[in-house]
């Protein structure tokens, strides 16, 4: 045998083979087990990329796409034996690895009840000093020009000239001059009623001479955070001249939703974070936990106080805070990827082995440091879905939906509640299935819902007739929802007898 001829019987064999193999691997399992289904029974044919489109026979969905035979046991619900099994999910150990499940246990672990929120900065009004004076007057030396700058208790702030006070320490010299104790010391008090530090008062008594201008000494340590005055201003009692505040120590200002006001209590921890400063995390301690409740955000308001020696937190900032509670014992979690939240309801999927899942509601509590604490619903020791539940979800809703048309609910004896018609429209049926109770109708559009015009498949409503329908009939179409919120035709009349 030549050379050439070898490589090409290598070739075939190697086809060959490797046919082989993908045909065991990839062939589908209509094709493994022809003997196990011609034992079965077809049941109806369905589209592959909707479900919702059966047919008796088989032929194309409205993609084009040849439909595939769902067989006897392997129909939705068919395997729903008892109450345990309905809306079970089975999946094959291949589908399972493709989706990328991943399961977690239901435990019990401390749990603590953080509480996120945000403030905003403000100064600590405990460390905060108004400078005023008693008299009118007019600044005549502003000795302290700026915002921000730092000033030490004691320094000269200002000095400013009032008629008023100018008169009272001339009396205070004449009084000293006449060497009457008792005058002297009802004149030295007027001047303190009057605004005149210690300081100066002394310097009078030590030069015996009247003071022309009145000094302002600052009252505390602090940085001038408000500056209302000027060179030359004609001031009076009642203006706020200048604002000292230490800000080495903070207020922060936080709302408290009124879902978790009663978590808040003085004395706990606090963490301040800033977006700009990532990095820095500040510490303090709730201060005081105010008294009302905002009637329009329905928020509690909550009084944090912080040290800050390098002043990074400034006044007006907005801060990130975390309120710290003890956390608790002997809580059942599970992992928060693993609830679904529908805005409605919480749901988890269970996996209850064999290649089986079954999505159950559940009432969750707070989170924590990437855990959900479960109030009811499962059980420690549960196996929950940490990834690809959302599919598994979608697939039991749909099978659920296909159980309630195949297998109505016994009502016991109680009549059956069609749903309300939220829209309607004039439509002619293209198709009616009476064993599935579908049709397929084109309709004109729908407002109500926002739908336009267009051809497409509905599920009737138990209620409905269908016995007198027909295809190519043009009817009065009512759209409704059952009770999984499912749009569905909940009324189907023929034309003729809606224009009686």
């Amino acid at each position: 045998m030549s050379t050439k001829s070898l490589v090409l019987a290598a070739v075939a064999l190697a086809a060959g083979l490797g046919g082989g193999i993908a045909y065991e691997r990839f062939a589908s399992p209509h094709e493994q087990t022809a003997e196990a289904i011609a034992e079965k029974k077809i049941l109806y044919w369905v589209a592959p990329m909707d479900p919702n489109y059966r047919r008796d026979a088989p032929g194309k969905s409205p993609m084009g796409m040849d439909l595939i035979p769902v067989y006897e046991g392997e129909a939705p619900g068919a395997d729903a034996g008892s109450a345990d099994d309905a809306g079970v999910v089975r999946l094959s150990p291949a589908v399972v690895n493709n989706i990328g499940v991943r399961t977690g246990s239901v435990y019990r672990a401390a749990f603590g009840d953080d509480i996120r929120t945000v403030g905003y900065v403000a100064l600590d009004e405990d460390r905060t000093s108004h400078v005023h004076v008693r008299k009118d007057g007019w600044i005549e030396r502003l000795r302290v020009r700026s915002l921000g700058a730092e000033v030490a208790r004691g320094d000269l702030l200002f000095e400013f000239f009032s008629p008023e006070l100018a008169v009272a320490s001339w009396e205070y010299v004449r009084e000293m001059e006449r060497g009457s104790a008792g005058m002297t010391g009802g004149a030295r008090a007027k001047l303190k009623a009057l605004g005149l530090a210690d300081r100066q008062i002394e310097e009078i008594k030590a030069t015996g001479k009247p003071a022309d201008r009145i000094r302002v000494y600052a009252p505390q340590d602090g940085v001038l955070v408000q500056l209302g005055v000027g060179e030359g201003m004609y001031i009076r009692p009642d203006q706020t001249l200048m604002t000292l505040s230490d800000l080495s120590s903070v207020w922060v200002i936080a709302d408290i939703f009124e879902s978790d006001s009663g978590k808040v209590a003085p004395g706990m921890v606090a963490e301040a974070r800033l977006d700009h400063l990532p990095n820095d995390v500040w510490r303090g301690t709730v201060d005081y936990v105010y008294p009302e409740l905002d009637p329009v955000t329905r928020t509690l308001r909550v009084r944090l106080r912080f040290p800050n020696p390098v002043l990074k937190l400034r006044p007006n900032m907005f801060a990130a805070i975390t309120l710290k509670t003890p956390p608790r014992d002997d809580v059942l979690v599970v992992p928060s990827e693993a609830v679904i939240r529908t805005g409605h309801s919480d749901r988890v999927v269970l996996a209850v082995g064999e290649g089986r899942f079954k999505p159950v509601p559940v009432t969750v509590g707070g989170e924590w440091n990437g855990l959900a604490e479960i109030l009811g619903g499962v059980t420690a020791g549960d196996r929950v879905v940490l990834s690809g539940q959302f599919l598994i979800d979608s697939e039991a809703s749909l099978n659920a939906g296909f159980a309630r048309m195949e297998a109505p609910a016994d009502h016991g004896g109680e009549p059956h509640a069609t749903p309300a018609v939220v829209a309607e429209t004039d439509a002619t049926l293209n198709a009616i299935d009476p064993v599935a109770r579908t049709i397929n109708a084109t309709h004109g559009p729908l407002p109500a819902i926002g739908w336009p015009g267009m051809t497409m498949d509905f599920a009737v409503d138990e209620g409905v007739d269908l016995g007198g329908l027909a295809a190519g009939a043009p009817v009065l179409l009512g759209i409704g929802r059952d009770a999984a919120g499912t749009f569905i035709a909940a009324r189907v009349t023929p034309k003729t007898e809606a224009t009686q």
